[in-house]
């Protein structure tokens, strides 16, 4: 349970800022690249790059690249781990 207690303290931190929470609700949704994700916040790409980083870093996000083109995907895995952990913990 430690174990688990460290990695959902880990996703929740990572999740834990208004922009980053936006993003992940966007990504839910279905895959975005960074222009995509820009444009529906009207953020710059700097500052969603790095707020993706960190959600990826995290593990709450995935990525795949097509040439220049990166688009970005919840982690169904980490999703599923938190609600499992979220159960076990109430």
């Amino acid at each position: 349970m430690r174990t688990q207690s460290k990695y959902a303290s880990k996703l929740f931190r990572a999740a834990g800022s208004d922009i980053r929470t936006t993003i992940l609700t966007l990504l839910f949704s279905g895959p975005q690249d960074i222009g995509t994700i820009r444009r529906k916040l009207k953020r710059s790409p700097s500052l969603i790059a790095h707020h993706l980083k960190v959600l990826h870093s995290a593990g709450w996000v995935t990525k795949s690249k097509f040439g220049k083109l990166v688009t970005y995907y919840t982690n169904d895995k980490a999703v599923g781990e938190i609600l499992v952990f979220l159960k076990k913990a109430s």
